[in-house]
């Protein structure tokens, strides 16, 4: 396995990111104060900004599911374009997992040297040693994470190799072992890391949303346990989360009341027990009746300051155009779009299209005041998720579409939903790429809530929804309400509203919240872990089937996912070279420069 040696060409976005780097390393002058070990947590975060690290988060996470087509120019990129057609192979760079491994290496390697810089910095004390090691034991288990979600068994280790003659041969690990591993490893040190940072005013970097935190642990945990099953405890810890945020509400937000704040709102369905307040998010609209504006939720998540409040962890990136202070993030550019290389050799804007597009079954899913089948006419998500240039110019056609989140700066429409769709949302792009990353925000918390307690809850022999399934609605409720265009009728809106009496078993409710999470975190990353976690539980392919193979254009879609292995990557023909214990997987056997699509999938 090729394993990078720790590297100190440090760079970022405040004063934690810019801790001038040391020349040279050795025993001599260097791990010797607290200094030295805040340079190497920055620059953890740091190789997590790299273009390599974030498009294989979107590539493993979202590129294979059924929110994905081809965009623009997608045939110039043969990687992409062979994924896009299940066409997986060894030597794609998308199988290369370096940079994750590099982050793990860099984590295991402050884990080891924090308690020996304590002891000869008394500044450094104990308490701050155990929150160090929290940290970075969470970035670790974040990274292996998404190895295991995207390859299922890969080689495990938790030692520092600092040398290249410390490079070993590691076979893979069982997948779900890894992932108790990790439970059991955050378990044991969630109480040590920090509730907040203290935020610098002096600049835009908001450390407690964009460095890893008890609730980003939390969060976390909520997503490892759902992925092995332990429901009961991805309620707890998902509970935690909600619980904090509520509290953070009521300190900081409960008293605002103008939009020119940054306003939150409380939802609670009239029946939720579960919850003594309601749920703290942002509303999509701001101002009432002909005079309201939607988009705003978008706009404080996505667009605008970013580090919203209903930021759990986000990976901060504030670049300008021909400034060298901050770091870039190309990677939504380039996969989701706003700018391509084109007639000059400099970066020219691109109106919102990237490589990847949307799947067209989403751009036609509704139509004038229609209730589509993933979206309604009142969903704000359709104009907030999706680019469709056809219909920003009031065209009949919806044929090719592309990402919103990440791309557009802003999103508005201010004329009460009652216009047709063509004049819906004007937006303004990016002209540079400065988006944040977001790993965990609360809604993604809250649905995990729900997936949970679906899988905990039944129904009696009429139909009733046990406490279970009711929580999961109330939940899933309150992330579809804030999202419906509010019109001039209480009424109207009421038809739009998720119903508990349409839940009569548990499957209704489990697809409820799937459902929710696709319309909600579309485009984020989350799609195919998803559906992956379903094929997961019930260790076959059906789930995956069923909703992706439908917009394959490679061919009879029958021949697709018909084996669970095909589910997940192939390992890197130079990883399997280098390391003697790394064997290719059966299912993709050694197949050369060609590929085995044409037969076996």
């Amino acid at each position: 396995m090729a394993l990078v040696a720790v590297s100190l060409s440090l760079c970022g976005c405040s004063d934690f990111l810019n801790i001038e780097p040391k020349t040279i390393v050795s025993e001599d002058n260097f791990w010797n104060e607290k200094q030295d070990i805040d340079q190497m947590v920055a620059g953890a975060y740091v190789s997590m900004q790299g273009r390599g690290f974030i498009e294989r988060c979107l590539m493993w996470g979202e590129t294979r599911s059924d929110n994905i087509a081809e965009g623009f120019k997608t045939s110039d990129n043969v990687n992409i374009y062979r994924v896009l057609r299940e066409n997986l192979l060894s030597t794609n760079v998308y199988t290369d997992w370096n940079s994750f491994y590099s982050l793990i290496n860099r984590c295991n390697t402050i884990i080891e040297r924090a308690p020996q810089v304590s002891e000869k910095d008394p500044v450094y004390t104990e308490s701050d040693v155990r929150a160090t090691i929290a940290e970075m034991k969470a970035l670790r288990s974040l990274s292996y994470f998404y190895l295991v979600r995207a390859f299922k068994d890969v080689p495990y280790y938790t030692y520092a190799v600092e040398k290249d003659d410390e490079v070993q041969d590691i076979a893979p690990s069982n997948g779900d072992s890894i992932v108790s591993a990790l439970i059991a490893d955050l378990e044991g040190c969630v109480g040590d890391a920090l509730k907040a940072f203290p935020d610098d005013k002096s600049q835009e970097y908001n450390t407690t949303k964009n460095r890893i935190t008890q609730n980003a642990i939390y969060a976390l945990l909520a997503d490892l346990c759902l992925w092995n099953g332990d429901y009961a405890k991805t309620v707890q810890y998902a509970q935690y989360v909600i619980d904090a945020k509520v509290k953070e509400y009521q300190e900081e937000y409960s008293h605002r009341s103008s939009f020119s704040a940054d306003n939150v709102s409380l939802f609670k369905h009239v029946n939720d027990t579960y919850s003594t307040v309601g749920y703290p998010l942002y509303p999509c609209f701001s101002g009432t009746g002909s005079t309201a504006v939607y988009g705003y939720d978008f706009n404080r998540i996505f667009g605008g300051d970013q580090n919203s409040f209903e930021s759990i962890f986000e990976l901060a990136f504030n670049y300008t155009k021909g400034s060298t202070a901050y770091s870039a993030n190309p990677a939504f550019a380039y996969l989701f779009g706003n700018y391509f290389l084109e007639k000059t050799n400099d970066v020219e804007p691109n109106a919102g299209q990237g490589i990847l597009g949307v799947n067209p079954a989403l751009l036609s899913d509704i139509s004038s005041n229609n209730v589509g089948k993933f979206f309604t006419r009142r969903d704000v998500r359709y104009f907030t998720n999706i680019n469709n240039p056809a219909l920003s110019k009031g065209q009949g056609e919806y044929s090719i579409g592309y990402p919103q989140k990440y791309v557009a700066y802003s999103l508005s429409e201010n004329d009460n939903v009652t216009s047709p769709l063509g004049t819906l949302f004007a937006g303004s792009y990016l002209l540079d790429a400065n988006r944040n990353f977001i790993f965990y925000r609360l809604t993604d918390v809250m649905l995990m809530q729900a997936e949970a307690l679906c899988e905990l809850g039944s129904v009696d022999a009429e139909g009733n929804p046990d406490d279970n399934l009711k929580h999961a609605f109330y939940l899933t409720w309150a992330v579809n309400r804030r999202s419906i265009m509010e019109s001039s009728t209480t009424t109207e809106v009421r038809t739009y509203e998720l119903q508990l009496k349409n839940v009569t078993s548990q499957e209704m409710m489990r697809e409820l919240v799937l459902k929710e999470r696709r319309l909600e975190l579309m485009f984020e990353g989350k799609r195919w872990f998803d559906l992956l976690r379903q094929c997961h539980r019930q260790k076959n392919t059906d789930y995956i089937r069923y909703r992706v193979s439908a917009k394959s254009t490679s061919g009879s879609s029958s021949n697709l996912f018909t084996n669970y292995e095909s589910l997940f990557w192939p390992y890197n023909k130079t990883e399997v070279k280098n390391n003697k214990l790394l064997n290719q997987k059966p299912y993709y056997g050694d197949e050369g420069d060609e590929g085995n699509f044409s037969t076996t999938r």
